[in-house]
């Protein structure tokens, strides 16, 4: 069920991506006000795509790529399954536990645990009939606790795998305590769908075959399978940054390298479901205050050259970035987005709040006094001549 669910969600996503062309979203770094909400309407783009790819990331959303990985462990255990039925042994059996080790990595998504107990189930079925009865029970008990909902008729299988799979619902098992670490420390672990609590856990486990998951905010999931005997003690997992994550939940800043902003750009375009994504931040150079604009779409995106667009003040950011747009929107996507981690973004910034400093009479007293101040140089170096006319133009100041 959890499959069919994840394949309809995919398939509506699909159909929604293809009626809505030219989705376009902004990127801005923080700082100054309403230059994301002028570049979104400028652009007739969404302000704020950095939200909603948070939320659909958070709410379990997977990359096309793993999708794919589903459908091709799927695809093996179907293929293996036709050949037992024509009494291929080692090929089903070979199949199968290739398809097992490849679900393992997806155990920890939605439907991942049910994918990975029918490859188990179906392997224990194929090692039963090849008369290895401890170990297909090792594994058929792994299935079962796995996807203990499953059920497992005769509409599906022969009588003696049902027998099979009810012998196996009446054994008990010993027990181990084992210990549960991550690196780091912290990860929420469940064992066979069960939490047990925080790393490091200590818990008692049955002697057999188990499958740990180690969850935790930025990191990326782990699911890893092992077997439990006499001599285990401890068993380690550690777990790798989620960088998609960790950038979609911190946003842009200044000074980012520019393998963060691809992370970002390629994390938002992915789970906003964009076409493409405008990135701008703002600064101050000489001139006053600058917006620096990239375009950007594909995975990995790639963009336009960043485009500088100075204005006065508040009243003139709409303007810009029109401008903006209208330079970004035709441009060829040759370069890795970078403008956060720009030069000008990163390097000091000029403070515009001398409005005499921008004075022409300000500007136009200074020329007159540094002409009179070049005059009375003349008359002293010169006061034996008459002094020279210097005419001045007041409009140059």
């Amino acid at each position: 069920m959890a499959m069919r669910v994840l394949a309809v969600t995919c398939a509506i996503a699909i159909a929604s991506r293809t009626a809505a062309a030219d989705r376009i979203g902004v990127v801005a770094s923080p700082g100054r006000a309403g230059v994301a909400t002028a570049m979104a309407a400028a652009a007739g783009a969404m302000p704020d795509v950095l939200a909603e790819a948070r939320a659909v990331r958070a709410g379990g959303a997977v990359p096309i790529a793993t999708l794919e990985q589903f459908r091709h462990v799927r695809e093996q255990i179907d293929e293996a399954w036709r050949a037992y039925l024509r009494v291929q042994l080692d090929f089903a059996q070979s199949r199968l536990a290739s398809a097992r080790t490849s679900a393992e990595s997806l155990v920890a998504l939605p439907g991942g645990a049910a994918l990975y107990a029918d490859a188990a189930l179906r392997l224990g079925a194929v090692l039963g009939h090849a008369g290895r009865v401890a170990e297909s029970q090792a594994i058929l008990s792994l299935a079962l606790a796995l996807d203990p909902e499953r059920p497992i008729t005769l509409a599906e299988f022969s009588p003696d795998i049902v027998s099979a799979v009810d012998a196996v619902r009446t054994l008990t098992h010993p027990t181990r305590d084992v210990q549960l670490t991550t690196e780091p420390p912290g990860a929420q672990i469940a064992v066979d769908g069960k939490d047990l609590g925080k790393s490091p856990v200590t818990a008692p486990l049955a002697i057999g075959q188990h499958v740990v998951v180690a969850r935790m905010p930025l990191f990326h999931a782990r699911a890893q399978a092992f077997a439990v005997d006499d001599s285990t003690g401890t068993v380690a997992l550690d777990l790798d940054r989620d960088d998609e994550w960790t950038r979609l939940a911190v946003g842009p800043e200044a000074g980012m390298a520019d393998a963060q902003t691809q992370a970002l750009t390629d994390a938002t375009i992915r789970y906003a479901d964009l076409d493409g994504v405008v990135l701008v931040a703002a600064t101050d150079r000489s001139g006053g205050p600058t917006l620096l604009v990239q375009r950007c779409a594909g995975l990995p995106a790639r963009c336009t050259a960043i485009v500088e667009i100075g204005y006065t003040d508040a009243t003139g950011l709409p303007a810009a970035a029109r401008e903006a747009w209208a330079a970004v929107r035709a441009a060829d996507l040759r370069y890795p987005p970078s403008v956060f981690g720009d030069s000008r973004l990163t390097g000091p910034r000029v403070v515009h709040h001398c409005e005499w400093c921008r004075s022409p009479w300000l500007w136009g007293g200074v020329g007159a006094a540094a002409v009179v101040g070049t005059i009375v140089i003349i008359a002293v170096a010169t006061a034996s001549k008459p002094p020279p006319i210097v005419g001045v133009n007041p409009g140059s100041f």
